[in-house]
């Protein structure tokens, strides 16, 4: 089958659009098994494509153990609940013809604990693959000393881990249950977590049986069951470059590069610098066009050198901002001017353009619904704020109806989208929502559709705002202050022209003044928005105008 490619020109406005992130498992299911899968999803393009979406991020579809599928047992095929790779090919042409980029997800810090190259590394220290990964024996860890592993992110887990039964069937739930184990190293660098060794192991001295357990403990900074790979290691730049090749020639527009900071351990920003950049050239071979954005968790000074390999990072720390002012309803020219402070340290490390992408929640954080307490308002100005700034918004699936979802447990994060209110054809049921319920005052995606002032049809309006709109797409930010801790106020620019925008995040009516060339209303979320004398406008509370000068 022959893979329908975009030209560069709607790659760039694809790349200004509307990305989203899809979660295939809890998306639709085409076979009756209550899995989301990969022809699901294709029958579900229309409604993306309504919509407005013009990329969709989807995370893994490898074969793995785990729901989530990021701890990857095999880079090249799919999961058997997902499809096939002629399912796949299909999926791209598809979005193709409705001018969607698709993304992929590449989890490539680390590998599964059943990956064939760790079940290989594991054998003994002499295994061609034993240098793809990270252990406590290595001559390499010697020298930097295991202090010099330790990071934040670790997780409850601890960093090292051995090869074993109670690793590689390691249950985050059951753990976090029990909560009292910790893995660590101590002075005789043996293992004192109850995880990696019994009770009558710890008291063993027998240094024959000391040293044939230090040779196979490894390095994990996520989860026991997903170690890490050497990147100080050619041949595994090698496969991955292999890898990321084989996904483009499929017809893939790019990669969501997961973990991207955490490449070398301890994180060293120069070595992962020159490994995306060695591997943004690899991929230019096969799609000049190939888009790469990096999961980089961190202010956006640590984020900023990124952009000398990378299309775009995340941008979390303006996430955080989002969400504080709408629960606040204030502080909206503090956000703007973050905002401009964002982009001035990208550009000192880009200096050509800049695509930022921003968004509200992912898929490892409360979904904002919940974090709105169910506050439609709010959700509102959130999306419509997400969608007037520049750059490339993503949504996270099912945040356009109100999908609910927090912690204890990730999965409850990545919930079935709810299509219907009857358990129709097509619904995933795989996990038993807690939160995404009509009970809990979910409305459903085709009730929504039906109501023309639902969340829903307010983020189809405003993407296809953005996406009609060269201004939108591509125009530069311009704040206007204000001392009205509430109001939100700005301008676009671009080739010469200009809009306005007004966003009152707070539930009380303001008055504010638009400049003179500004008289056109081509957006309002309520009816009360009017312009009225010497340039003046009542902005009712909730609610956002667009205007331009014609």
């Amino acid at each position: 089958m022959s893979i329908l490619r975009l030209t560069a020109d709607q790659v760039r406005r694809c790349l200004h659009g509307v990305g989203y992130e899809i979660f295939v498992q809890s998306f639709f299911d085409s076979n009756g098994d209550g899995i989301g899968d990969l022809n699901g999803l294709r029958q579900k393009l229309d409604y993306l494509s309504d919509l407005g979406i013009t990329l969709i991020w989807l995370m893994p579809i490898h074969p793995a153990k785990t729901y989530h599928k990021y701890d990857v047992e095999d880079y090249m095929n799919i999961h058997s609940d997902y499809g096939t790779i002629e399912d796949f090919r299909h999926l791209i042409n598809e979005c193709h013809q409705r001018g969607i980029l698709v993304i992929l997800d590449l989890v490539a810090n680390h590998t599964s604990y059943d990956h064939p190259w760790f079940q290989q590394a594991q054998l003994n220290s002499t295994n061609s693959y034993r240098d793809y990964y990270i252990w406590k024996d290595s001559e390499r860890v010697q020298q930097l000393g295991l202090n010099a592993f330790n990071t934040p992110d670790m997780n409850a887990a601890g960093l090292w881990h051995k090869v074993g039964p109670e690793s590689e069937h390691f249950d985050w739930e059951e753990f976090e249950k029990k909560s009292k184990i910790r893995i660590d190293v101590d002075k005789d660098d043996r293992i004192t977590s109850k995880l990696a060794l019994s009770h009558d192991e710890e008291q063993s001295t027998n240094k024959r049986k000391i040293e044939k357990l230090t040779t196979n403990i490894y390095y994990a900074i996520f989860d026991p069951r997903m170690p890490d790979l050497n990147y100080d290691c050619e041949r595994v730049q090698d496969e991955i470059c292999r890898i990321g090749r084989t996904w483009l020639e499929l017809g893939v527009d790019g990669f969501r590069l997961d973990a991207a900071k955490y490449f070398y351990k301890p994180p060293r920003l120069k070595s992962n610098i020159s490994w995306w950049t060695k591997f943004r050239n690899e991929m230019l071979r096969i799609n000049p066009s190939v888009y790469l954005i990096g999961e980089v968790w961190d202010l956006s000074i640590r984020i900023a050198p990124y952009l000398r390999s990378l299309d775009s990072v995340f941008n979390f720390e303006l996430a955080d901002i989002f969400i504080s002012c709408i629960l606040n309803e204030g502080n909206c020219s503090s956000m703007l001017n973050s905002y401009i402070r964002i982009i001035n340290n990208y550009k000192k490390e880009n200096h050509g353009e800049i695509i930022d992408a921003i968004f509200l929640s992912n898929h490892d954080q409360n979904r904002v619904m919940s974090v709105f307490n169910n506050n439609v308002s709010k959700a509102k100005m959130a999306a419509a704020l997400l969608l007037t700034l520049p750059g490339l918004p993503f949504i996270y699936y099912g945040e356009e109806i109100g999908m609910l979802g927090m912690k204890p447990h990730d999965k409850y994060r990545r919930e079935p989208f709810l299509w219907s209110a009857n358990q129709t054809q097509g619904q995933t049921t795989w996990l038993e929502p807690l939160y995404t319920t009509i009970s809990n005052g979910c409305i459903p995606l085709d009730q929504q559709l039906k109501d023309s002032n639902s969340l829903v049809n307010h983020y189809k309006k405003l993407i296809h705002i953005r996406c009609q709109s060269d201004i939108l797409l591509f125009g530069l930010l311009k704040p206007i202050p204000t001392r009205i801790r509430c109001l939100c106020l700005f301008e676009r620019e671009y080739n010469n022209k200009s809009i306005f925008i007004a966003h009152n995040i707070g539930y009380r009516m303001q008055q504010i003044s638009i400049p003179k060339i500004y008289c056109h209303i081509i957006y309002s979320t309520n009816d009360n928005n009017q312009l009225i004398t010497k340039g003046q406008l009542n902005l009712q509370g909730f609610s956002s105008i667009i205007i331009d000068s014609k």
